[in-house]
Formats: structure tokens, sequence, C-alpha cells
């Protein structure tokens, strides 16, 4: 007896369909698990995320202490000069002449040392956050 071409027609069907729902039901169990493990890199990311920033606050706020110091104490900056006729520079204890910076240049020239002290340590602060994800992305953690 040879079977109608329907039913052949309907057997290929049925397997076709199989055969794509199969697919369809493994790339939904594929979807969930990369969303748990997403989910799972987030936490442990945003957990890295909120130690650092407790870390960088504490490193900037012993900075701005430290610097407070310096400008409260009044710091006295000395440059090199070379004597000239009718000048009568001060003289350190090596006998190299020496001229005495106005407080105002002073104070100017250590926040500018203090801005690229800020700016290092922004940038270590960039570098430890790359490493943390780069070690999390690498299950490292």
């Amino acid at each position: 007896m040879i079977p109608s071409p329907w039913m052949i027609l309907g057997s290929i069907a049925v397997a076709i369909s199989a055969y794509f729902y199969g697919h369809h039901a493994g790339y939904a169990q594929k979807m969930t698990e990369d969303a748990l493990e997403i989910a799972r890199l987030n936490g442990l990311m945003s957990q890295a995320k909120n130690e650092q920033d407790a870390k960088d606050a504490e490193t900037k706020q012993t900075f701005e202490t430290k610097l407070s110091g310096i400008l409260a104490s009044r710091p006295r900056l000395f440059v090199p000069v070379s004597p000239s006729a009718g000048c009568s520079p001060a003289t350190a204890n090596n006998g190299q002449a020496r001229a005495e910076l106005d407080r105002q240049t002073a104070e100017d020239l250590i926040r500018i040392v203090a801005d690229g002290d800020r700016a290092i340590i922004d940038l270590n602060s960039c570098v430890d956050r790359y490493n943390q994800v780069r070690d999390i992305a690498n299950g490292q953690r």
C-alpha cells in the first residue's frame, strides 16, 4: 500500500515543526542562562564599583587634608638665583644665592602640583576599575 502524498507532506511538516520548536526551545534556554550570567556579572561589577568609590573617596579626602595642612603652614619656597651687582640675596647653607618666592606664587605652585597629583589619582582609579572589570569578565573574582 502506497501512502497518500498528503500523509507524506504532513509527516514532513510535523518533522520540520518539531525541529524548529526544539531549536527555539534551546535558544530560549541559552538566552535565560546568558541573562542569569549577565545579572551575576552586573552584581559583581556593581559591588566592585562601590568598593572602588569608597577607596577613591578615602584617598581624595586624605590628599585634601594633606594639601590643606601644607597650605596652612605658610610654606616658604626658595629658588636659586645668580647674584647681580647691587643685589644682596640670602644665601643657603651651601653658600648658593637664593630668593624667596612670595606667598601667592608659592601657593600657586603647590596647587599646580596638587592638580597633577589629583590627575594621577584619578588615572590610577581608572586603571583599577578597568582591571576589576577585566578580572570579573575573565572569571578571576
